[in-house]
């Protein structure tokens, strides 16, 4: 049995693809399945859209250039090219199997231009709420094989273990609302999404907290970049509301207290460069003044184009803004960065396989190279939908040859890999032990770091017995050992760029977990010897 646990973009493309291969899976889900925000996850959530080199000026190629600038030196180039390319016809495919993207006058897909891109590239679909449409798109196909009894659903399930057995995958324990279960499996593809709830300020979903990520490092997984943390800079302060890049996109600056633009003198592309940049800059007018906000300017929009233009082009910002109170065709909206995206997470290879024989990621939770430093925007759904089907692709073939042989660039990082010692104390899963966590990594992890901060996270994890402090932890240290800014790292005691640490980094939680204290009843499979090969 081949298990898949979350219910984004990667893994319904993962469970979609296996059930066309003929496997026997099982979906774990941490919420009902299709009926909530907790198991949409960060996908539902997406306003920009989906970037795809469909366009007739367009090529894989010029995407994967843009995806290698916007990524600060870390992109592997190899990745980023072929994501580029399969990315374009894993799009034709979800076009061709009904996939309603919006279109212009004459038929033809109208694309978007978000920051970093050279080109008009980002497929829309429902307008800003594309990311809820792809999920529900997805999530149809996937009820479909549920109801004709092709795929097995466990809902309402939090992830607690990854079992092993000789470095391989065998099981997991996960907790339902009537006690806790343990699940057999072959081969596991983990799609659990990134860490950005650990921050209080964040645009994603606060049940995000990086849980599949600790728990494949506590089964063996390497991590890796985990000192690469993305801030989106358009969110409405206190709300976790994003205001879309396409917005900026399609003609909206951002202005200080007084009214001045300032995103020119910081950057040639101003509003249109990379997130970390447009973030760093914010946060700098922010501080400079002592406010909370910045200023999003989206009335020139309808200036240019006519009044309605916001209403009809981002209808559900639009009303979620009046929800607010704000009126934005006619006043300026506030505006601050917010953890949004982890550009680390579980070190992978170029088919998702992890460094654990049988554990496979994609999405979020996984660290495949392609974002480097600094993910361009748009590029998060695509990811998915190529490494959810490059996974699922992965785990049939070795389960069947009952081989396991990841890349020889990948092993080559996997070798590096340093140790972190994870916490000896009990654990504590409570909100009151999270709150204080997040108050560390919102204080000590933030758009701006220094050695002191860092050093200071790490004494005051001493004292914090939440799990996901160990996650935090490797976060800390490195963070710490990257005397460099870069991309979504930026260190105000080292501030540029240092061209030998143009390199990924690879970290090894050392710390076995303990048992779950829960009585578990466990489903077996066929247990398959498997042959690994270096």
């Amino acid at each position: 049995m081949i298990v898949v646990v979350g219910a984004g973009v990667a893994s319904l493309t993962a469970v979609n693809r296996l059930v066309k291969a003929g496997a026997d899976v099982t979906l774990v889900t941490a919420g009902r399945f299709g009926h909530d925000a907790i198991s949409a996850g960060n996908t539902a959530l997406a306003q920009g859209g989906i970037a795809a080199a469909l366009g007739a000026d367009d090529t894989p190629a010029l995407h994967a250039a843009d995806t290698i600038r916007a990524g600060a030196g870390l992109v592997d180039p190899l990745i980023a090219q072929f994501v580029a390319t399969e990315g374009a016809q894993r799009m034709r495919d979800l076009l061709e199997a009904g996939f309603a993207a919006d279109r212009n006058a004459d038929g033809t897909l109208a694309f978007g231009l978000e920051a970093a891109h050279s080109t008009s590239r980002v497929v829309h679909a429902g307008e800003d709420s594309t990311g809820a449409a792809l999920s529900r798109f997805l999530t149809a196909q996937v009820q479909h094989h549920i109801d004709a009894g092709a795929v097995q659903l466990v809902e309402q399930a939090s992830l607690q273990h990854i079992h092993t057995a000789a470095n391989h995958v065998c099981g997991l324990t996960v907790r339902l609302p009537g006690g806790s279960t343990r699940l057999g499996a072959e081969a596991m593809i983990l799609a659990t999404g990134g860490f950005a709830g650990l921050y209080s300020n964040t645009s994603s979903s606060a049940a995000i907290t990086g849980h599949g990520v600790l728990a494949a490092a506590r089964a063996g997984a390497v991590l890796a970049d985990m000192e690469f943390v993305q801030f989106h800079p358009t969110v409405i302060p206190g709300t976790g509301q994003l205001i879309s890049e396409a917005v900026r996109g399609a003609g909206a600056v951002l202005r200080d207290p007084t009214g001045k633009r300032f995103m020119p003198a910081a950057h040639p592309d101003a509003e249109l460069a990379p997130r970390d940049v447009v973030s760093r800059a914010s946060a700098q007018v922010m501080r400079h003044v002592g406010t909370s906000s910045v200023w999003l300017d989206a009335t020139v929009i309808e200036q240019r184009h006519g009044p309605g233009t916001l209403a009809r082009r981002f209808p559900v910002l639009t009303q979620a803004l009046t929800v607010l109170g704000i009126d934005w065709s006619c006043e300026q909206v506030p505006v601050a960065p917010a953890a949004h995206y982890c550009m680390g997470g579980v070190a992978t290879d170029t088919a998702g396989r992890t460094s654990v024989a049988g554990l496979y990621a994609a999405g979020e939770v996984a660290s495949t190279g392609f974002h480097g430093a600094n993910r361009l925007a748009s590029n998060s759904l695509l990811e998915g939908l190529v490494f959810g089907t490059r996974a699922a692709g992965a785990a049939c073939a070795d389960t069947a040859s009952a081989r396991w042989q990841p890349d020889a660039g990948f092993s080559k990082l996997v070798a590096t890999a340093t140790e972190v010692a994870g916490a000896t104390t009990p654990r504590i899963d409570s909100p009151q032990q999270l709150r204080k966590l997040q108050q560390v990594v919102d204080t000590h992890l933030g758009i701006t770091r220094t050695e002191a901060d860092l050093n200071a996270a790490l004494r005051q994890l001493e004292t914090i017995r939440h799990p996901m402090g160990d996650l935090v932890r490797v976060m800390a240290t490195a963070a710490l050992r990257r005397t460099e800014s870069r991309g979504g790292h930026w260190r105000a005691d080292f501030p540029a760029q240092d061209p030998t640490r143009a390199c990924r980094t690879a970290w090894r939680l050392t710390t076995a977990p303990s048992e779950s204290d829960d009585q578990t009843q466990t489903t077996r499979t066929k247990e398959t010897p498997v042959h690994v090969d270096a």
